[in-house]
């Protein structure tokens, strides 16, 4: 029995997200700690690009 890929796609998808989430939460916290010139926002821009493109592109129908 196998499993249908847009199971597999929006799962990857969602996989990704948590894991962007977590991480980025933490680097927001060791930003705040470590002071200016804060940094954390450019991660977010970059990443957050890359996961926008990773859930067109495995979600688009």
């Amino acid at each position: 029995m196998s499993i249908p890929i847009e199971t597999l796609r929006r799962a990857g998808v969602l996989r990704h997200a948590a894991i962007f989430a977590v991480v980025i939460v933490l680097l927001a916290i060791l930003d705040w700690y470590t002071a200016e010139p804060y940094w954390v926002h450019w991660v977010f821009l970059g990443w957050g690009a890359g996961l926008a493109l990773h859930a067109w592109l495995a979600l688009r129908h």
